[in-house]
């Protein structure tokens, strides 16, 4: 087996991750045909970690699988897919669930998490991937407690076209829905299952009734605002999503944040942030009962669906679906 620990942010800490090769000649010849191949990743949960630092919250973060699935599947690209260095890798879209709550709950002391993944290549031609599709099953422990997946593809030119236009597009659409007033005050952190306010990322949100229905607004104070979302780590959409989402399902169902969860989290990425304008979440319920009473999973504990939507005036550069569970 082929052993090695690549490069990661602080928060990932030390890690391995190991190649599992369907057949002796690619473990002796160290090439591989553009076929599934399949790895096994190990490390150990940070007991807290924020957007700068600490979170404070009660349940280990689903950014860490995703964020892990998504460093392997680059550093497997080149040595394992053949995928030429010119090429631009963009996720396209990812997710994460909890399958069972109480391996992610924080219990004072390190854990142990391991991902089994699957990368299968996509659209190959001469032998070489377009993109890569990996599944992965979460263990924290030792218990089966989760899954991550996501895709990448891999461009030879400018990954979102010319930006010009994209910007010009963004920017009338912002100037037009800036003319109606959006709230800029800011949740408390506890709000947001936060203790410092530098760690608060969105602003506190208003009704509207644009696409068909009511849904909450939120301006979005976030670094995703600068960058291409496809050609960066997912932090701040599911963070920002995150955050989004306790605070709707405090405001829809009354959940307590500081025992609420983001259980599964699913993001397609449509096209670039422009930075310097202005970035905002929409967000209504995805299922709403026509009792009026709250959703519950298998367990009887409260859940609710939604449906999110990163904007910049009317251009949609993301789009999410989450479950927030009250554990309860």
């Amino acid at each position: 087996m082929d052993t090695f620990t690549p490069t990661s942010p602080s928060y990932l800490g030390p890690h391995h991750l190991v190649h599992r090769p369907v057949s002796p000649e690619a473990f002796l010849l160290k090439a591989t045909a553009p076929v599934r191949q399949n790895f096994a990743f190990s490390a150990q949960l940070p007991e807290e970690r924020r957007v700068s630092g600490e979170s404070g919250s009660r349940y280990h973060d689903l950014l860490f699988p995703l964020e892990s699935l998504r460093r392997t599947m680059l550093f497997a690209a080149r040595p394992y897919f053949r995928v030429p260095a010119d090429r631009r890798p963009v996720l396209a879209s990812g997710g994460a669930a909890i399958t069972r709550l109480d391996a992610w709950r924080r219990e004072g002391t390190g854990a142990a998490i391991a991902l089994d993944l699957g990368l299968t290549p996509l659209d190959v031609l001469g032998g070489v991937p377009r993109g890569l599709d990996c599944q992965a099953a979460v263990s924290i422990d030792g218990k089966r407690c989760g899954t991550a997946s996501a895709r990448l593809v891999f461009l030879a030119e400018d990954v979102h076209g010319p930006r010009a236009f994209g910007r010009t597009e963004s920017g009338e659409a912002a100037s037009a829905r800036d003319a109606d007033p959006v709230s800029t005050g800011m949740p408390l952190p506890e709000q947001v299952g936060r203790h410092d306010s530098r760690d608060v990322l969105v602003g506190l949100p208003e009704y509207a009734g644009a696409d068909g229905g009511d849904c909450l607004v939120f301006p979005l104070r976030t670094p995703a605002a600068t960058e291409a979302p496809g050609a960066t780590p997912p932090v701040p959409y599911l963070e920002a999503s995150r955050q989004v989402g306790l605070l709707a399902a405090a405001e829809l169902r009354g959940f307590v944040p500081s025992y609420a969860v983001l259980s599964r989290w699913r993001a397609t990425f449509r096209g670039p942030v422009e930075p310097g304008l202005p970035l905002r979440c929409s967000v209504r319920e995805g299922v709403r009962r026509t009792d009026g009473r709250v959703s519950r999973d298998e367990e009887g504990r409260p859940v609710i669906d939604l449906r999110l939507s990163f904007r910049q005036g009317d251009r949609v550069v993301a789009g999410v679906s989450a479950t927030v569970l009250q554990d309860c």
